[in-house]
């Protein structure tokens, strides 16, 4: 027999992660060094919240129509809030977010539709994998500016490039994985963003077809 309270840990988990949210943003736009260690520490609170739940739901069978809900939208807020600070920062091309966010809302659309109809659409294996290189990417990119931050913190008269330099060759293929991993994973995630989009949309065509 499962508790009442073990039943809502989901929810409360999920409820959690949003609340994280709002202190991440703040903490990722901040030029502190400091508050750049608080975000990295934040979001990763967020990915383990995440596995947290699902992995609760999944162990007991615990099923709600909040947790439906609410859980994969608390992942989107995450993931759109902070496409949209790289974007602020300079770090992500806007047009790079906009593809991603746009598959989001069509994805989340098709869900409705769907449920509407008695039908419950699951992730795709396409699907996971545009998650699991999306949030590789977003890591990446929040471990670089963190370290970054923390050699121009111990240094001020210099820019990290400045002194990452001064290792030789190795200073720049450095410098070069710094500013080529974020870009090519963020493209390599926006590529799936786009390719599991419309797999999703092919693959529930009829859904379309019904109300056409």
């Amino acid at each position: 027999m499962i508790s009442e309270g073990l039943k809502k840990l989901p929810n409360r988990i999920t409820m959690f992660r949003m609340l994280i949210i709002i202190f991440f943003i703040p903490a990722l736009l901040a030029s502190n060094v400091v508050w750049n260690y608080v975000a990295l520490f934040l979001f990763a609170i967020a990915g383990i919240s995440d596995w947290l739940d699902g992995f609760i739901a999944r162990k007991y069978n615990i099923v709600s129509d909040f947790g439906k809900v609410m859980d994969p939208l608390a992942d989107k807020i995450l993931v759109v809030s902070t496409l949209l600070c790289f974007v602020q920062l300079g770090v992500v091309p806007a047009w790079m977010v906009v593809i991603i966010i746009s598959r989001e809302f069509m994805i989340s659309g098709i869900r409705m539709m769907a449920a509407q109809g008695g039908k419950i659409i699951q992730a795709s294996n396409l699907g996971k994998l545009k998650t699991v290189v999306e949030m590789t990417a977003i890591t990446t990119v929040l471990l670089l500016k963190v370290i970054q931050d923390t050699i121009e913190y111990y240094n001020e008269t210099q820019t990290w490039e400045q002194i990452v330099m001064k290792l030789g060759s190795w200073g720049d293929t450095l410098v070069q994985f710094a500013y080529g991993a974020p870009y090519w994973l963020m493209f390599a995630a926006t590529v799936m963003s786009l390719v599991s989009g419309l797999d999703y949309f092919f693959r529930n065509k009829k859904i379309f077809d019904k109300e056409i």
